[in-house]
């Protein structure tokens, strides 16, 4: 799904506000989860899952292509994990939003 797609389906979901007003809802939020990244706190978005920013250290690794050793920085990952919910209804392609 492209961002064009998200706006689109806020905009379905919403036929009060009109395409711009979702595209700015759509810009807000995801801005808004970009800041707090950056700043390194956590998201928890209870039903679908955490997302944090975790530090990794600098590490000797191996060039898959040559096998060549080189050296991995230091460097700052995103991470997510799926809530129970949101994992039981991606992986068992339940269409009951969690619900039995």
């Amino acid at each position: 799904m492209t961002k064009e797609e998200i706006i689109r389906a806020i905009w379905d979901q919403l036929p009060n506000i009109t395409v711009n007003e979702a595209r700015r809802i759509y810009e807000t939020t995801f801005n808004l989860l970009k800041e707090t990244l950056v700043k390194g706190e956590s998201i928890e978005i209870r039903g679908f899952g955490k997302f944090t920013v975790r530090e990794k250290n600098r590490r000797m690794g191996r060039n898959p292509r040559t096998g060549e050793e080189a050296v991995i920085v230091e460097r700052k990952v995103v991470t997510f994990k799926p809530s129970k919910i949101f994992r039981s209804i991606v992986c068992n392609n339940n269409n009951n939003n969690g619900e039995e």
